[in-house]
Order: C-alpha cells, then sequence, then structure tokens
C-alpha cells in the first residue's frame, strides 16, 4: 500500500436503507469464508484478553492501543474478499506490518478519550449529586431504602458516559480503514469518520436498531449466533459502510 495520503477522501452521505445494506452485504462477505472469520474473532478476542488480563501494568493498555491495528486487519480481509482473493490468517496482522504507529495512536487517542469521559461523567454527578460513594458488593442489602439514591447516582455516572461515548464511538468507527486504506494520520481520520457518521445518522439509526435484534437472535440459543454476528457487526459490515460512504459514487 502507498505511504501517500488520499488528498480528497471525502464521506459521502446515502439513504436511510443503507444501514440494512450494510449488514446485508456484510453477511455476504462473512459467507464466503465463515471459518476463517470465526478464526479471526477467536484469535482477535485471546489476544485481546490475553493482554487485558495477564500482563500486568500495561496489559490493559496495550489491548486497547493494539485494538484498531487488530480491527484493520478484519478490514485487510473484507478488502481481500471483495478483490476475490483468498481471505488468510495472516491477513489480521496486516496492521502490524502497514501503518502501525498511526493505526496505534487511534487506539491511543480513543482510550484517553474514554478516560477523559469516564472523569468528567463522575465529576458531573459529584456536581448534582456530591461524591460519589463507595458500594461493597459483599455486603451489599438490595432491601436497605438508603440504597436508592446511591444506585441513582451510579446510573447517572453510567448514563453520562454512555451519552458522551456515542461522539467517541463515531470518531473511532471508521478511522482503522481510514488510515489503513487511505494513508490518513490518526486524528484526521477520526475527526473524517466522526464527519460521516454524523453526515449518516439516518443509516446508521437503522444500522445500530438491527443490530440489536440480531445480537439478541444471535445469543439462542448458547450464543451460538454471535460467532457469525460479532464478525459481521464489527467488521465486514463497517467495510462495507466504508466503501458506501467513502469509496463508491
Amino acid at each position: 500500500m502507498s505511504d501517500v495520503a488520499a488528498p480528497h477522501v471525502q464521506p459521502r452521505q446515502v439513504g436511510i436503507a443503507q444501514g440494512w445494506r450494510w449488514i446485508s452485504a456484510g453477511f455476504g462477505l462473512f459467507g464466503r469464508n465463515p471459518l476463517i472469520w470465526i478464526v479471526f474473532l477467536m484469535t482477535y478476542l485471546v489476544l485481546e484478553l490475553v493482554l487485558a488480563l495477564f500482563v500486568p501494568a500495561i496489559g490493559m493498555v496495550a489491548a486497547a492501543v493494539l485494538d484498531p491495528v487488530l480491527i484493520a486487519g478484519f478490514m485487510a480481509g473484507a478488502r481481500a474478499l471483495e478483490l476475490d482473493e483468498e481471505l488468510e490468517i495472516g491477513h489480521l496482522f496486516a496492521g502490524f506490518r502497514s501503518h502501525f504507529k498511526q493505526l496505534a495512536a487511534v487506539g491511543g487517542f480513543y482510550l484517553s478519550g474514554k478516560i477523559a469521559l469516564v472523569l468528567l461523567a463522575t465529576g458531573l454527578a459529584t456536581v448534582i449529586y456530591g461524591p460519589l460513594p463507595e458500594l461493597d458488593l459483599t455486603t451489599l442489602d438490595a432491601t436497605d431504602p438508603a440504597l436508592l439514591p446511591v444506585i441513582q447516582q451510579y446510573m447517572m455516572v453510567g448514563v453520562l458516559i454512555m451519552a458522551m461515548l456515542v461522539p467517541l464511538l463515531m470518531a473511532y468507527w471508521f478511522a482503522p480503514a481510514l488510515v489503513l486504506f487511505d494513508n490518513l494520520p490518526a486524528l484526521e481520520a477520526m475527526k473524517l469518520s466522526f464527519s460521516a457518521c454524523l453526515k449518516n445518522v439516518l443509516p446508521f439509526t437503522l444500522y445500530g436498531a438491527v443490530s440489536i435484534i440480531l445480537f439478541v437472535l444471535g445469543a439462542i440459543p448458547f450464543a451460538l449466533g454471535l460467532l457469525a454476528v460479532i464478525p459481521v457487526l464489527f467488521a465486514t459490515s463497517i467495510y462495507a459502510a466504508y466503501r458506501d460512504i467513502f469509496v463508491e459514487v
């Protein structure tokens, strides 16, 4: 891949029905080699969990920073299938061979943003309700009436975090693909990703609604369906959306 940044990468606005078509196209890419996609997913999960749980101190940070590097591998695999090439395990590690620094920077910015959001949400809740009390789950008594305001305070923090996380997720959504395929620097890729999501709120709303339904269906029975649903929703359909918004005319 060329290291020269694409000069005119701009997102286009698409119709609301495209939200479903991205998922449909994602299933099409998944169906061309489901076994390898499942291996991709399991390898990704194992690497992230090993880093997060078994590497002291820096493991969780490393897992977060490397996440877009691995996501770029999913994008490379989808591109290979689109070009009628063979999907191989090696595609998962494409981000380690190309654009590693900028992909890792995307992970660093995303992690920093999440930390800042948690601190901001906690601070806002503290201003409204006062300092967050500590909860000892081992001695928690659900029947204690004094527990209700404490739960409300923690719920407010959670709602604030989720609400503020949406713009950050929008900035992250297409960033690995934009770095890998369009040679954009991390911050520029995240800004462009946010702009693309904002410009296409309606199809993303449909996409989100269908995704929730697919997650519920995939979890029945024994969550085996998630082996297909997760690669589609967090890889192949994202690639389909990237192609639709940034590439196709």
